[in-house]
């Protein structure tokens, strides 16, 4: 840049990064027509569908975790190598696996969430004006709502509401399913029809008598309730942490050799 100040221009090979780096097309460094900045809803759209359909929402995760990776420092990111990591699980000594956790913190809010090849998601939390106390919940419904979680059979109904692929249930098939008692299934799913805006009680009269079935209106919300409940619980291992940590410990290994 000082040699296009001073006259002369810079080397043509560095003309597309600048172009890049400043969101322009080269046409615009020579003041032509055509060089404005482009629309990056219609690129990232015009990118979105160039893809498989299937790959789509993995793409868009990792197109976070980068994004949310050079947001946080870019000068960070150009001294430290810091890849995307095969598996998104890692074995720690006398303990389950640990989720390869993702925490990106700005002054402007939050994302958290997993990146892996093999599994990963995101969660992006920009801060409203004013904070987010504003959008919690008073504690007495967090309670209600975690008492009934803690209540027996309650965590096996929500896996087998995950992994049934159904729309309605009744007590005696979840019994005979999750090996709760009829009276188990029905007290569980009472007290999760008062707590989860997702279900709603109906009743059937049969041949045999009244029944009440459930409607559970799976919107895919249960499960990252429970992969982020699992995230939330695990030992703080956070990957892009990991890293700066283990980069600044080399440095200062080195620094120590020189003194030496």
């Amino acid at each position: 840049m000082s040699q296009w100040e001073n006259g002369g221009a810079p080397d043509v090979s560095l003309l597309p990064a600048i172009a890049d780096k400043l969101g322009v097309t080269v046409d615009a460094l020579f003041g032509r027509e055509g060089g404005e900045v482009r629309d990056m809803s219609e690129t990232f759209l015009g990118w979105l569908h160039s893809l498989p359909e299937s790959e789509r929402l993995t793409r868009i995760t990792r197109l976070l975790w980068e994004s949310a990776l050079y947001g946080v420092s870019e000068s960070l990111v150009s001294r430290i190598k810091i890849d995307y990591p095969d598996t998104c699980e890692f074995d720690m000594p006398k303990q389950d696996a640990v989720l390869m956790r993702t925490v990106f913190g700005t002054h402007s809010g939050y994302i958290l969430g997993v990146g892996a090849e093999d599994f990963s998601f995101m969660g992006v939390f920009p801060e409203p004006e004013g904070g987010y106390e504003r959008y919690l919940l008073d504690d007495e419904k967090y309670r209600e709502l975690f008492a009934v979680l803690a209540m027996p059979g309650t965590l096996e109904a929500l896996r087998y509401f995950c992994r049934s692929g159904e729309s309605y249930f009744v007590p005696s098939v979840v019994a005979r399913d999750t090996g709760l008692s009829v009276e188990e299934a029905e007290r569980v799913l009472e007290a999760l029809n008062g707590v989860l805006g997702q279900m709603v009680r109906q009743e059937f009269t049969l041949p045999e008598g009244p029944v009440n079935a459930y409607a559970f209106m799976d919107d895919g919300s249960l499960v990252a309730f429970l992969l982020f409940a699992r995230w939330l619980m695990q030992a703080n291992h956070t990957y892009l942490i990991a890293n700066i940590l283990r980069e600044q410990s080399l440095n200062y290994k080195e620094a120590d050799r020189e003194k030496a």
